[in-house]
């Protein structure tokens, strides 16, 4: 048992520096977790095709390499023709890289620690990871001495979330927070929608209820781009559920959802509650939920955050060479804009947007080549990508990097 439980801690504790990369104050300050993953993931790739000689790099990946290079390409070329020094995604490339050797190092932890390295193993560990940063940003939040322990051994800008007064764990803060909460729920709800084996195992379908619900709650006070893994999730579920049951629900589904809907039930009860009794967890809610309450009194579902993205942020070009190839930048928030959509069009242009588009609809639509069972996955993931655009200029690629190493279809393993 106390094995199992270190392999657990080992195997979440890499897959949190992965999706949530952090640096360390004893290390130098460009140096992250996700870089120090990428660099095991290295070895770890040449173990496996020298010593054990076996290749294990998916054909598909290797065009996804061709369209990242290609987009870098051009955006180098967009930097170039406007003489400026901004190298954010002309330098993608190595962000590609980074995030496919440092899934290559996930891949091979769980393979050395777990056995196997399947869809349900790692949403699993995913959304464990995930639980476990809102518990401790509740934790920090709360607990002034562990707070200081985390700050004093993690550099992560805490000093601005201390600033605006916002929830933060170890590398999870902000909007990268909220995207990978978000990728995560649409992950778990695939997991609770077409694995037969969830509806049978009631420890792990409790487990996967509650997690949905508190990085939810949680996961929106931190960022509410969380929000739009929620939405995604359920409406996945409806989805799936009219897709492959066609309005048939069995006993024992019926009592999976009906499960599902009490515990929601619940948790808003003990919420209605805290929310009358605390002031602190009242103030949390109402900036994680302002969209909804702001509906409930005003009768206008909107947040002070959707209200500058509405009025001051759609900035676009002002002339047929900026549209075309961009203006070559991006960093220090020059264009006063978080929109994907518009500073991805600054920066590189409609050529450069569509070859970026182009590279994650490849991403998604490739796992259908290599798992049928996969279901709406894919096209949901590849919608996430355009939707968060709305929001903020983000990529999640991350995911997929993780997804091209599964070895097996999903529809038969289990945690």
């Amino acid at each position: 048992m106390i094995l199992k439980a270190a392999k657990f801690l080992l195997i979440c504790i890499g897959i949190s520096f992965f999706m949530f990369p952090v640096s360390f104050y004893f290390l130098p300050e460009a140096v992250n977790t996700k870089m120090i993953l990428a660099g095991l993931g290295i070895l770890a790739f040449f173990y496996d095709n020298i010593v054990k000689k076996t290749l294990t790099i998916p054909r598909n990946l290797l065009y996804s390499i061709i369209l990242a290079l290609v987009f870098s390409l051009w955006c180098f070329y967009s930097v170039t023709a406007n003489a400026t020094n901004d190298l954010s995604y002309a330098n993608y490339w190595v962000s590609f890289f980074t995030w496919s050797f440092g899934a290559y190092a996930i891949f091979f932890i769980i393979k050395q620690l777990d056995g196997s390295y399947t869809l349900s193993r790692l949403t699993f560990y995913l959304a464990s990871v995930c639980l476990m940063q809102c518990i401790l940003a509740e934790v920090i939040d709360y607990n002034p001495g562990v707070q200081r322990l985390v700050d004093s051994i993690f550099k992560q800008g805490q000093e601005f979330y201390h600033e605006v007064d916002r929830l933060y764990g170890i590398g999870a803060a902000l909007d990268p927070a909220g995207v990978r909460f978000s990728v995560v729920l649409v992950l778990m709800a695939h997991q609770m929608s077409n694995v037969g084996k969830v509806v049978e195992r009631l420890p792990l379908a409790l487990f996967y209820f509650v997690s949905f619900i508190a990085i939810v709650i949680i996961g929106s006070i931190i960022a509410r781009t969380t929000w739009v893994g929620a939405g995604m999730g359920l409406v996945y579920m409806i989805a799936s559920y009219l897709r492959l049951n066609r309005g048939y629900m069995s006993g024992k589904q019926l009592k999976f959802w009906g499960f599902f809907l009490g515990l929601t039930l619940l948790t808003v009860v003990i919420s209605a509650i805290l929310y009358r009794i605390s002031p602190e967890f009242r103030s949390s809610l109402r900036f994680g939920f302002e969209g909804f309450f702001n509906w409930a009194e005003k009768g206008v579902f909107r947040t002070d955050s959707t209200d500058k993205l509405n009025n001051t942020m759609w900035v676009w070009p002002t002339d047929t060479r900026g549209w075309t190839i961009g203006y070559g930048l991006f960093d220090n928030w020059v264009f006063n804009t978080d929109i994907g959509f518009c500073r991805f069009i600054l920066y590189s242009g409609i050529i450069g947007i569509s070859l970026f588009s182009l590279f994650f609809i490849y991403n998604g639509l490739s796992l259908y080549g290599r798992f049928s069972d996969m279901s709406l996955l894919p096209l949901f993931l590849i919608a996430m990508t355009f939707i968060i655009w709305l929001k903020v200029a983000t990529d999640i690629f991350f995911v997929y990097a993780l997804l091209y190493f599964i070895e097996q279809p999903c529809t038969s393993s289990t945690t």
